[in-house]
């Protein structure tokens, strides 16, 4: 019996899956992943849900590195900057 932790990260071995980071959102009667990150890791907010069996997550996942940990400066400045951009962009007509 594979126990499934809520947080835990999980990557696809096969093709079945599109590719990425998944976060185990709900774990009752086997998993629902929520995709968190690309192909590389990297965070994105794609909504993308998907609900797999215990023995799908067993053989068709691995564990994998959480995409929201560390800092990156360059991302971080991206952001800034988006931010910014939008708040101006609010006030223009």
């Amino acid at each position: 019996m594979l126990t499934v932790d809520v947080g835990a990260h999980y990557r696809p071995t096969d093709g079945d899956h599109d590719p990425g980071v998944y976060r185990v959102v709900g774990a009752t009667d086997g998993a629902t992943l929520l995709r968190v990150g690309d192909a590389d890791g990297r965070r994105v907010h794609t909504g993308a849900v998907c609900r797999v069996t215990a023995s799908a997550l067993r053989t068709e996942f691995e564990p994998a590195a959480d995409p929201d940990a560390g800092l990156s400066p360059t991302g971080a400045l991206r952001d800034a900057a988006q931010g910014l951009y939008w708040s101006v962009r609010r006030l223009l007509p």
